[in-house]
């Protein structure tokens, strides 16, 4: 017999020896492959699903108008590792979600279940009135020394202002830096009646409104109470200012 033939029939035959330890071990692989543990998360993934959850919870009590809110979650380790829930996350608080730091109870309700306690900060961002340029005590508030810039009003404690309208015109209680976002306590009315101007009082009754002449005691801003005499009876009142001309006696 050709010694090529002879050769060919040699290495079948060591093939059909190996074809059954072939078949076996493919038998275990694919065993091994279906018996694997499950999909699991990374700490990131997990974090990131209950962010999400955790924001739609917030955005449900009522989202603010004209901001974004943003959930940054805390307390799970970076090398942490779970069996990826089949189920939705079961994300419980302690009390109903507030701006700031909360406490959450967030857990898998399957047999291999599992439950960890977590914190989560809400942010909520939004435009406010931020000063453009450095402000001087007493300083008269210009449409050219403010902006609008986003800030998270959890910092903003002391409040804040949304619209430029509500400042332009005021005046500054203090020296105050750029970009220092304005607050109700850092800002005052101007002061519109001067002590000893010549104004207008009025007398209003039911059915009656009376104008005399008079002389303000006291500066004032709009709205502020201070005393005044009636020119023609030298008789000293209170009255409310309405405008840097008017003021109506109480």
């Amino acid at each position: 017999m050709d010694s090529r033939v002879i050769s060919l029939l040699k290495q079948f035959l060591y093939f059909l020896l190996l074809l059954p330890a072939f078949s076996l071990n493919s038998h275990s692989n694919n065993s091994k492959s279906l018996n694997a543990d499950p999909v699991t998360l990374s700490a990131y993934d997990l974090k990131m699903d209950i962010e999400q959850i955790v924001l739609a919870q917030w955005q449900q009590l009522g989202q603010r108008k004209g901001s974004r809110s943003q959930v940054i979650i805390s307390g799970v380790p970076e090398s942490y590792r779970s069996h990826k829930c089949p189920e939705t996350l079961q994300v419980d608080v302690s009390k109903q979600l507030t701006l700031g730091r909360n406490s959450l109870q967030v857990s898998c309700a399957t047999s291999s279940s599992w439950s960890l306690t977590l914190t989560a900060e809400i942010e909520v961002w939004r435009d406010v009135v931020v000063i453009r340029d450095h402000l001087a005590r007493g300083e008269r508030i210009k449409t050219s020394s403010l902006t609008l810039q986003e800030r998270n009003i959890g910092d903003l404690q002391r409040g804040y202002f949304t619209e430029l309208a509500d400042v332009i015109g005021n005046v500054s209680k203090r020296s105050l830096k750029a970009g220092v976002a304005l607050n109700p306590s850092m800002v005052d009315l101007p002061i519109i009646v001067r002590r000893g101007q010549a104004i207008t009082l009025r007398v209003e009754q039911p059915g009656l409104s009376v104008n005399v002449q008079g002389i303000a005691l006291k500066k004032g801003r709009k709205g502020d109470v201070i005393k005044v005499k009636n020119s023609r009876t030298e008789k000293v009142l209170f009255g409310t200012i309405i405008n840097a001309e008017l003021i109506l006696v109480n």
